[in-house]
């Protein structure tokens, strides 16, 4: 809990995290016995219950005799776990539950998806300790990181797959099914948890993969030097998207037995500093495991120009060796728009 929450004085804290926890576990008692363990009056702990209450973060009912607390649309927890034999779902149910409780459905279901998903990523591919598990939530948006101390998921991601960067980690997590333990995961977590959010972060190292729903993908570089991996989700409590319609956009038909087989490629996670995309094995970046999907979009965003070789080796040469998987550039410029049709017209 935020200390302007808690109250300055460390005895307020302490009186404060009891009544929140109090309320949490459904205690009924808490007042009498508040005034026991904290030696104070009864009227010390109604005056701090009045506070929480005037905060947002409790509700009151009834009156003043028969009074009874809930939480207000103010919640916020975070807590350390031993990342040994621990379960995500226990961790969501047992100690987080009162936070999306009341929620609107649709969005609880999101929330218990990127909850668990990101939460397990930490307990079974990081490598590390302990983990850091923080949400809160207010009248209008639920935020949720989670981080623990463990190898970092971009070098992991790096070192398993033999990748030359860890930069081109974050290419290969965007376009999904990428999953360092294939016998256990499918790889569409981090893929699905980035679409079902408005906001998305994962920060590692000096690296940060970005996604919004307004500014889609992103590459970022930053000035610290993180360990572990940190995971940031945030949902404005009036969103209308649903699990159901995301997972829609990118899976196949009954008769398709509704697979996961649809991408999304930002292109211009393949460029780095000061370069242009002009060659092949760029391109090659791009297509890299492609050929799990049926269809790819390559997304042209921010990207103003493809040289010959680069459009040649994807719509050409990749296009002709795969004519099972449709590829589709979408936000493109006329310069790529030319390059492409070049490409294709190509008989050679």
């Amino acid at each position: 809990m935020k200390n302007e929450v808690l109250g300055k004085t460390k005895r307020s804290r302490m009186i404060r995290r009891y009544l929140l926890n109090s309320v949490k576990a459904d205690y009924q008692q808490m007042i009498h016995d508040g005034q026991e363990i904290f030696k104070v009056s009864r009227q010390t702990i109604h005056a701090h219950l009045k506070a929480l209450v005037n905060m947002g973060y409790l509700v009151a009912h009834g009156n003043t005799k028969a009074r009874t607390y809930d939480f207000g649309p103010k919640r916020s927890h975070i807590q350390k776990f031993a990342l040994k034999n621990l379960r995500e779902s226990d961790v969501y149910y047992k100690d987080f539950n009162f936070i999306f409780k009341g929620l609107p459905r649709e969005i609880e279901d999101i929330c218990h998806y990127g909850f668990t998903e990101m939460l397990n990523n930490a307990i079974d591919h990081s490598g590390g300790d302990f983990v850091y598990v923080n949400a809160s939530r207010d009248e209008n948006f639920i935020e949720m990181s989670i981080s623990d101390d463990g190898e970092g998921i971009f070098n992991h991601i790096a070192r398993v797959m033999e990748l030359s960067d860890p930069r081109e980690s974050i290419l290969e997590l965007s376009k999904g099914k990428l999953t360092t333990d294939p016998e256990n995961h499918t790889g569409q977590g981090i893929f699905f948890t980035s679409r079902t959010f408005d906001t998305f972060y994962i920060y590692c190292g000096d690296l940060i993969f970005s996604h919004n729903q307004k500014t889609n993908d992103y590459l970022l570089h930053d000035d610290s030097e993180r360990d572990g991996t940190s995971v940031f989700m945030k949902i404005d409590l009036d969103s209308d998207r649903t699990l159901e319609s995301v997972f829609d956009a990118f899976t196949g038909t009954e008769d398709e037995n509704f697979a996961f087989n649809t991408t999304i490629v930002p292109v211009k996670l393949v460029l780095y500093e000061g370069e242009k995309l002009v060659s092949r094995s760029q391109a090659k970046r791009i297509l890299n495991r492609v050929e799990k999907f049926n269809n790819v979009i390559l997304d042209f965003t921010d990207v103003g120009s493809i040289g010959q070789a680069f459009a040649d080796e994807v719509f050409r040469v990749f296009a002709r060796r795969n004519p099972q998987i449709d590829i589709q550039p979408v936000n493109t410029t006329d310069n790529i728009d030319r390059m492409i049709r070049a490409a294709k017209n190509n008989p050679d």
